[in-house]
C-alpha cells in the first residue's frame, strides 16, 4: 500500500493560511500595547495585522507549492 501521510511541506501549507492572519493579528495587538502613548487605534493595527498576515501567508503557501 501506499503511504498516505502528507509530508511536512504539505501540512505547513495547511496550518499556514490558519495561523499566519493570527499571528498578523496578535503582533497589532503587541503593538498597540508597546506604544500606548501614541494612541493607535486597537481595532485597526489589529486588523491590519490580520490583513498583512493574511498576505504573508499566501505568499508563503504559494512559494511552498513552487517548491519541489
Amino acid at each position: 500500500m501506499a503511504d498516505l501521510r502528507p509530508t511536512l511541506k504539505e501540512r505547513i501549507a495547511a496550518v499556514v493560511p490558519y495561523v499566519a492572519p493570527v499571528l498578523g493579528g496578535f503582533l497589532g495587538m503587541v503593538v498597540v500595547n508597546m506604544n500606548r502613548f501614541l494612541f493607535i487605534n486597537p481595532v485597526l493595527a489589529v486588523g491590519l495585522g490580520i490583513v498583512i498576515g493574511w498576505f504573508a501567508g499566501r505568499g508563503l503557501v504559494r512559494v511552498l507549492e513552487r517548491m519541489h
